[in-house]
């Protein structure tokens, strides 16, 4: 079984300078596991490295897209995993980095989307409902796949909650526990009051780097329904719409993100049978060599 090594955890936590360095110490790749870097010109608000960091390391799944085109799931399973075998056809380790934990784990277990078939009955079964009621409905399903789906985009949602509720799909399509590749799941953590701060500064940062800006010159007709929903930019839309003030886009922002980062945690503690390193901030290049430790060990199985 083909090995594949994910380096994960909640946002702000570290994993592009940890990837980065891991990937030149094993001779690699990085595959994007964020749902939002696959997108062109989405680069400030996903956190997405810079030129000068990819420089170094090729990045696979990154800058795909235009923030207008929709990409499913699916989608990104089937390109991450032919960009896996080319990988391992190269005699490289493939290094999936990223901290959507949908998308990656439909990667690494046996998802099968194609398995479960259309249910004719399911928009009449709900046609009572209004978009954010069906939206809202989804979401006591399944929060994680609500999340990745606008409310407006009411096929989508229709789809998500027949896929929920149906035990056939429980059983064929993203309820499968199997694991597709031998793999290694590295979840970066740190303290949570700690990494909240570093969220909340971070997100000052990025409206300083002209997050605003980005998503201005994108122009809100550009996204996609999936694109739009990104956490940073859809409040910047709410915010160039006049819906909301300034600080009130910021604060937004920061809730969304720490909300974000502790279902991150939530998934990869539930779903995934993950190696939690610690993050040291003070002594970075101990966390690096810790994780460079275990993947060896790992190759070595």
């Amino acid at each position: 079984m083909k090995q594949v090594v994910v380096i994960t955890g909640p946002t702000a936590v570290g994993k592009t300078k940890l990837a980065i360095a891991i990937a030149q110490r094993f001779h690699t790749d990085i595959i994007n596991g964020d749902a939002y870097q696959i997108y062109k010109n989405m680069n400030i608000g996903t956190a997405k490295p810079s030129m000068a960091e990819r420089l170094g390391v090729y990045h696979h799944m990154m800058d795909i897209l235009s923030p207008s085109e929709v990409y499913s799931i699916a989608d990104y399973q089937r390109d991450v995993r032919k960009c896996i075998d080319e990988l391992v056809a190269c005699g490289k380790l493939p290094l999936l980095v990223g901290g959507s934990g949908l998308y990656i784990d439909a990667v690494i277990k046996d998802y099968r989307f194609e398995e479960a078939k259309r249910d004719d009955n399911v928009e009449a079964r709900y046609q009572h409902l209004s978009d954010e009621e069906l939206h809202q409905h989804l979401e006591q399903l399944d929060k994680d796949v609500a999340s990745t789906i606008h409310p407006h985009n009411r096929k989508r949602v229709l789809r998500a909650i027949e896929l929920a509720s149906s035990p056939i799909s429980k059983d064929s399509r993203a309820y499968r526990e199997d694991y597709y590749y031998n793999t290694l799941v590295i979840f970066l953590n740190d303290e949570r009051e700690a990494l909240y701060q570093r969220i909340n500064q971070r997100v000052v940062q990025m409206i300083d780097a002209g997050l605003i800006e980005e998503v201005s010159s994108i122009g809100e007709n550009n996204f996609s329904l999936t694109s739009r929903v990104a956490i940073g930019y859809k409040e910047c839309l709410s915010y160039l719409n006049g819906e909301i003030s300034r600080e009130e886009m910021i604060e937004q922002i920061q809730k969304n993100s720490r909300h974000y980062a502790k279902r991150q945690f939530t998934w990869f503690k539930n779903k995934t049978h993950a190696r939690i390193v610690n993050v040291d901030v003070n002594h970075f290049e101990q966390t690096i060599e810790e994780v460079q430790h275990i993947i060896s060990q790992f190759i070595k199985e």
